[in-house]
């Protein structure tokens, strides 16, 4: 007698039911599985586009609001901050290396941030072709916006005003591109960095035009009126961590946002929701579980006589423990194979749907230990649903069975 045929005969007799339970069971592993993969998208996400920074340095307002928009590029600044003070905090003895960030045109979607050259050693960013600028109006470009944009050196273009398209094209001011960056996975591959006084360049024209409309004469910006959306900040020793913040608080219009403390509470806030679906996955695996051991229960009942007839033709009591418990562990084998496939097309389909919205770009992680927990999770479902009705098989009384049958 072969088990494999026989617990195949088993499911083939009720192949509606047994499938309603394994989709129940895969639905359970899906929920669960695609929050895990998403939260550890996220994690990896936050964790590569925080780089080397220890503090944002930026106008006041919200320090979230801070941290998403100079940092993770995903929010609108909360004002700009003067370039002298800037400077001063970057040559503070505390600070190893600090970048400034300014913020107001796009291309495509693609930010255009003005800074220096140390913005790349935050992220140990490296060129893979071309070369920095070394005059305004010149683009190093990220790989992903490289890709996006579909440029390489030498390339140009014009940015539009604002942070996301529908604003005027600045077409008098076009950019060239001079080089591109190697991949880093972190938030530097989405961006167009510029030298600074690109950024100056274009915006105090602007202005310009603007006063000349309204009649107003306004004389050209010297360097004790230049601005910077905010300073980001490299410690030189954990000392800077407890003394830089207070410098910054005791500087009026400045606000200093710790990156990790900032992440660490919009987690807090995301992962709310995640625990509510995480806990609804959680119940359908309860809810699955029950549902194989009344459907179990009841097949091994129906079945008495056909068990009792393999005990008389000499089947051992532990083969129909085996019977049971291989019926279930195929079905949970089923459903988790099932479930992680709905779980990881529900993770790529949330993460699209989020970069999509203005979100942060997530990828979720390579198939391997996740899925396997979840796996295990599923067979152990099966299992410890199918232990009561084996039990009852395994105890069957064949020459009762047969004459109640």
């Amino acid at each position: 007698m072969n088990p494999l045929k026989l617990i195949a005969a088993f499911i083939g007799r009720k192949p509606l039911t047994w499938s309603f339970h394994v989709l129940t069971l895969a639905l359970g592993v899906g929920v669960v599985t695609s929050l895990l993969l998403l939260d550890r998208a996220l994690e990896d996400r936050f964790t590569k586009d925080l780089g080397g920074v220890d503090l944002v340095v930026g106008a006041k307002g919200s320090p979230l609001q801070l941290i998403l928009s100079s940092l993770f590029e995903i929010d609108v600044p909360t004002g700009n901050i003067k370039l002298s003070t800037a400077q001063m905090l970057a040559a503070n003895h505390m600070v190893k290396a600090s970048a400034p960030v300014s913020l107001g045109d796009n291309v495509r979607t693609v930010r255009i941030v003005g800074t220096t050259p140390a913005y790349a050693d935050l992220y140990d960013a490296r060129l893979e072709s071309g070369r920095w600028w070394d005059q305004p109006m010149q683009v190093v470009l990220g790989a992903q916006a490289a890709r996006q944009l579909g440029m390489t050196v030498g390339s140009t273009f014009v940015g539009q005003h604002g942070l996301s398209p529908g604003g005027e094209f600045h077409s008098q001011f076009p950019y060239r591109v001079v080089g591109v960056l190697k991949p880093t996975g972190a938030v530097i591959d989405r961006l167009a960095l510029t030298d600074t006084a690109s950024v100056w360049r274009v915006h105090e024209h602007e202005a310009a035009e603007e006063a000349q409309e309204q009649g107003v004469a306004k004389p050209g910006a010297g360097a004790g009126d230049r601005e910077v959306t905010a300073l980001l900040i490299r410690f030189r020793s954990p000392m800077g961590a407890l003394m830089m913040p207070r410098l910054v608080r005791a500087t009026p219009d400045l606000q200093a946002a710790v990156p990790a403390i900032e992440v660490a509470r919009l987690t807090q806030l995301l992962g709310a929701g995640s625990q509510v679906l995480r806990g609804f996955g959680i119940g359908l695996l309860a809810l699955s579980a029950l549902g194989f051991f009344v459907a179990l229960f009841a097949a091994v009942n129906q079945r008495q006589r056909e068990l009792a007839l393999l005990r008389t033709l000499g089947a051992r009591p532990r083969l129909l423990l085996g019977l049971v418990a291989g019926e279930g562990l195929f079905l949970g084998l089923l459903g988790g194979v099932l479930g992680i496939a709905l779980g990881r097309a529900a993770a790529v389909f949330a993460a699209h749907v989020t970069s999509g919205s203005g979100g942060p770009p997530l990828t979720p992680p390579p198939i391997g230990a996740l899925e396997l927990y979840a796996l295990a999770a599923a067979l152990a479902v099966a299992l410890i649903a199918s232990l009561l009705p084996g039990l009852v098989a395994y105890r069957l009384d064949p020459a009762q069975s047969l004459k109640a049958g």
